[in-house]
């Protein structure tokens, strides 16, 4: 981001979306990516449904507004998002997300327990 002008924007613009204030200062790393919108493939069959999520993408503001475009955001579908894409699909009478799939847990070094071979006999 080069200055505060153009961070100002990009933050009202964030805003419109549906992101917090906050966002472009504490934004993560890395975060995960919801589809609001179904992806297709060039044949026309569905790659990719509504609830789907991509992990371990970039989090900052810059990226997360370019895929929230194309209806990948930061949080889950639900009937009371107010996107554009659950806004048709609501109007539509389609329930939000067939119940989206877990969000993975972080990765723990180890796990505490002891393997057979350090157990006494």
């Amino acid at each position: 981001m080069a200055g505060i002008t153009e961070r100002n924007k990009m933050q009202n613009e964030l805003v419109g979306i549906g992101y917090s204030l906050r966002y472009i200062d504490e934004w993560q790393p890395k975060t995960i990516l919801y589809r609001h919108k179904a992806s297709y493939f060039a044949e026309g069959g569905i790659a990719d449904g509504v609830g789907t999520f991509i992990e371990n993408v970039p989090g900052n503001p810059d990226y997360v507004m370019k895929k929230s475009k194309i209806g990948l955001f930061t949080w889950p579908p639900s009937d009371t998002c107010e996107c554009q894409w659950c806004k048709e699909r609501a109007a539509v009478g389609t329930p939000a997300a067939p119940t989206p799939q877990e969000e993975p847990e972080p990765v723990r070094k180890g796990t505490r327990q002891m393997g057979p071979h350090f157990k006494a006999s």
